[in-house]
């Protein structure tokens, strides 16, 4: 604001200050400067060894002060940035989702009533058929998740509760799998025991949560067996999906519920996937009340 030395004259001692000392301000490991930090000396002591150490933990102070701001500006900015694209990622992956639906559904009619008649085709036409069913039918699982995610986003997805036998369903969700499993040599083991009361779930979200985890419980286990389990713990109801795969690293754990995040380089049963089934799983089960 102009004010140079003179306006320090009406200090606590009668002396004026008539030298200053001029520090930088750099960031630790950088060589650009930040600022500069005008710092006035006083009239009646030397600038010897001490004073000028004291000065520079002063600018070392400042330094640092302002390198914490802006490490946390710079943080708040990728904060932002990131929750942007996953918004853009979102939103994309919808309206591309409502654009997908019908030319599914129309795709699947005629697929289904050819294989609807064994005899009628020859088992390496049936075959490919089968193939192409299958690729549908996973696309449209895909469609169907994102659109979930949309509804979420927006707010429209909300649970409709009734009391529900959760173990009698739990069973019958798991049994679902219980070929594929078999199929891939592996074994399922479900201990879902009887619950004391029924529990108020949205029966549809509840297929969707159990589906998933088997799902990704089965895309990487190569060995071994997938274990589902329901209890009745501390008056509430534990689901517990196990397996004996290829398990996370530790330095993925903190991540495995982040949407679109896939573990690069993971052995997997099959390659599609496109990181949203745990999300989805922790979105239906928070607006459970889990």
């Amino acid at each position: 604001d102009g004010l140079g030395l003179e306006a320090l004259a009406e200090a606590a001692w009668p002396e004026p200050v008539e030298r200053a000392l001029v520090l930088p301000i750099a960031r630790p490991g950088q060589e650009q400067l930040s600022g500069v930090l005008v710092a006035g000396l006083s009239p009646r002591l030397a600038l010897d060894d001490g004073y000028r150490g004291f000065l520079d933990l002063v600018a070392g102070q400042v330094a640092t002060a302002i390198a914490d701001a802006r490490a946390y500006d710079d943080e708040r900015r990728r904060a932002e940035a990131l929750a942007e694209l996953d918004r853009a990622k979102t939103a994309f992956f919808s309206d591309v989702s409502h654009e997908f639906r019908t030319p599914l559904t129309l795709l699947l009619g005629p697929l289904e009533a050819a294989l609807a008649d064994p005899s009628a085709l020859e088992p390496a036409t049936r075959d490919e058929l089968q193939t192409a069913h299958r690729a549908a039918l996973r696309l449209l699982k895909l469609v169907n998740t994102l659109l979930d995610f949309s509804r979420i986003e927006a707010g429209r997805m909300e649970a409709v509760f009734e009391p529900t036998d959760l173990a009698g369903l739990t069973s019958d969700l798991a049994s679902v799998f219980r070929s594929a499993v078999e199929r891939a040599g592996l074994e399922l083991v479900v201990d879902c025991e009887p619950l004391p009361d029924a529990v108020h779930v949205d029966r549809d979200m509840w297929e969707k949560i159990v589906l998933n985890l088997l799902s990704n419980a089965l895309k990487f286990t190569f060995e071994g067996r997938i274990t589902v389990r329901l209890a009745a713990v501390d008056g509430a109801a534990e689901l517990v999906v196990e397996d004996t795969g290829i398990g996370i690293a530790p330095d993925q754990l903190a991540r495995i519920f982040e949407r679109f995040h896939r573990v690069r380089g993971a052995r997997a049963r099959s390659h599609e996937g496109t990181g949203i089934g745990l999300a989805l799983v922790q979105e239906l089960v928070r607006l459970l009340g889990g």
